[in-house]
């Protein structure tokens, strides 16, 4: 941070900007620092931001400062995560772990194959990468200590993978899959390249994403064997063994809540979002579980929710909203094609597009707050270079979301790491090549895709 202050400060590049976009570029340098290094808590950091647009007078009116509280993204945020504590509640949990270990039959090459093409699916069942983490790591370390192997073995160092970096990545398939989806959904609603319906951003997004996990699996499996001593099986007599887990009562309202969430996703999945707002159907569920007759939702249940996050979150999207109307997204693109090959070079160039998004993101802990600053930056490169505005959105989506190099780069990868199970280098080289291969998947798909 301090290298890029400085050869800001020593180039002509300023030169570019107005007084206001100046200011605009300090706050967001300022933010950059504040939301990575961690200075103060990221809820002050956020107040701190928000008070250098309105003292700096970068925005018109303090009003101005706060319009990224207005996006639906936030509620949406919230909505998603109520929905999901509701299904931990009544044990939704219990049943899809359950349901996997009968499928795998206690066999351990199954449970080895069948873990990542389970999470393939899982975010249009459960959207939050966090539930799905602490649902499936007791699984993974109950079976592991059932075969009797080491706390380091192989299994669960990769089974630790699926679950974080793999886990993370699969909510992409849908915008509904979690916040980040939902923030990159809105976003392309907002800066006006597309509102696609559910099953449309499905069949775009779904099939290189999945390529690309299956790619990186594999790749991580082959890694991890090499690094690991122990092999997969130590004992013949383990396969088939039962790992069911212990079998408790369900819920009361445990089927009224699973058809009501049911009819949310069909509800996505059949309506226009165009004409029926996406955010309606969750709004809706959440007033339902709220209902005295369901009694699943309550004041003590919203508390519960990450404000910190939200206060992060609201204030990236206000900054991103003010880099795109006083025009400092727009300059600072026009700056970096000087950079890019010649547009007749298209390869190059998405390539160049590549490694500048690897770059912005290393300057974001969260993938949520990157996309909101960096979206508005990148897109304006759609007519500079002749790219599809959503082929264009779809790869800047996919490289950020995807990117997740080291632990503090997602949720799940950050518990994952303080488990002590994967060690630094492994999570390091197991973050490179799973974010390169996702990278360039998405770099084929631009032209034989998308």
């Amino acid at each position: 941070m301090t290298g890029l202050i400085f050869w800001i400060g020593q180039s002509n590049w300023l030169e570019l900007f107005s007084a206001q976009q100046q200011m605009t570029l300090l706050v967001l340098i300022v933010a950059i620092y504040l939301w990575t290094a961690s200075p103060i808590p990221a809820g002050p950091a956020s107040f701190l931001v928000l008070a250098l647009m309105i003292g700096l007078g970068i925005v018109e009116s303090s009003e101005m400062a706060f319009r990224g509280f207005l996006t639906e993204a936030l509620y949406f945020i919230l909505l998603l995560s109520l929905i999901s504590q509701v299904l931990v509640k009544i044990g939704f949990d219990r049943t899809v772990a359950e349901w996997f270990q009968r499928v795998s039959r206690g066999r351990i090459k199954r449970l080895i194959v069948g873990l990542p093409l389970l999470l393939l699916l899982m975010p249009i069942i459960l959207p939050s990468a966090m539930a799905r983490y602490k649902i499936l790591y007791p699984l993974i370390s109950k079976i592991n200590d059932l075969y009797g192997y080491s706390h380091q073995s192989l299994f669960k160092k990769f089974g630790l993978y699926v679950i974080s970096f793999f886990n993370q990545k699969a909510t992409l398939i849908i915008f509904t899959g979690g916040g980040f989806s939902v923030i990159a959904y809105q976003l392309m609603v907002e800066y006006g390249v597309g509102q696609l319906r559910w099953i449309e951003w499905f069949t775009l997004m779904a099939p290189p994403l999945w390529l690309a996990m299956l790619l990186s699996a594999a790749v991580v499996w082959v890694y991890l064997k090499w690094r690991t001593v122990e092999p997969v099986a130590n004992v013949q007599h383990s396969e088939g063994k039962d790992v069911e887990a212990d079998i408790e009562a369900k819920h009361h309202q445990y089927w009224l809540a699973v058809i009501a969430f049911g009819v949310m996703i069909l509800t996505w999945i059949l309506t226009d979002p165009s004409v029926f707002p996406i955010i309606l159907p969750p709004m809706l569920l959440v007033v339902f579980y709220a209902l005295p007759q369901v009694g699943l939702v309550n004041n003590q249940l919203i508390r519960s929710f990450d404000w910190e996050s939200f206060l992060l979150l609201g204030t990236s999207f206000s900054l991103g909203m003010l880099m795109a109307d006083n025009g400092t997204a727009q300059v600072i693109a026009e700056a970096l094609v000087e950079f890019l090959p010649g547009h007749d070079q298209r390869v190059l160039i998405v390539i160049s597009l590549v490694c500048f998004i690897w770059m912005m993101r290393f300057m974001f802990t969260n993938s949520s707050s990157a996309i909101a600053v960096v979206f508005p930056i990148f897109i304006s490169y759609a007519e500079l270079v002749n790219i599809s505005p959503i082929a264009l959105s779809l790869l800047v989506i996919m490289v950020i979301g995807g990117t997740l190099i080291i632990p503090i780069h997602s949720p799940s990868t950050f518990y994952a790491s303080q488990e002590g199970i994967i060690s630094r280098k492994e999570q390091f080289v197991i973050g490179f090549i799973s974010s390169l291969i996702v990278s360039i998947v998405a770099v084929l798909a631009v032209f034989l895709y998308w």
